[in-house]
C-alpha cells in the first residue's frame, strides 16, 4: 500500500485548518503545519496498522495523532481513505463521521 485519499470531508476539514492556522500564527506556520500532515499520510499509506483502533467510534476504523489534530482513517482495498482530521479535544460520536 501506498496511496492515501481524502474524503470530502476530510479535505474540508483540512482547508478549515489551513485556514485557521495561517489567521491565527501565519503562513509559514500555515505550510509548515500542512507538510506535517503530508508527511503523516504518506506514514499512514505506508504503514495503516500504525494507527490505533477506534471501533468504538466505527468498525474498522483507526485514529493517528498529528500535531493538535488526529486523524481518523480506514483502511480500504489497495488504499488508506482518511476519513476525518479532527482537532484532539473535540468531543466525537459515530455521527461526526456520517453515521
Amino acid at each position: 500500500m501506498k496511496l492515501c485519499k481524502l474524503s470530502v470531508l476530510a479535505k474540508q476539514d483540512l482547508k478549515d485548518i489551513a485556514i485557521f492556522t495561517q489567521q491565527k500564527w501565519g503562513r509559514e506556520q500555515r505550510n509548515s503545519y500542512l507538510k506535517q500532515f503530508d508527511d503523516s499520510f504518506r506514514l499512514l499509506g505506508e504503514n495503516p496498522d500504525v494507527g490505533k483502533a477506534c471501533d468504538e467510534l466505527m468498525q474498522g476504523y483507526k485514529k493517528f495523532p498529528q500535531g493538535s489534530h488526529i486523524i481518523y482513517y480506514k483502511r480500504m482495498n489497495g488504499y488508506v481513505l482518511v476519513i476525518r482530521i479532527l482537532h484532539k479535544s473535540m468531543d466525537v460520536n459515530p455521527v461526526t463521521f456520517g453515521a
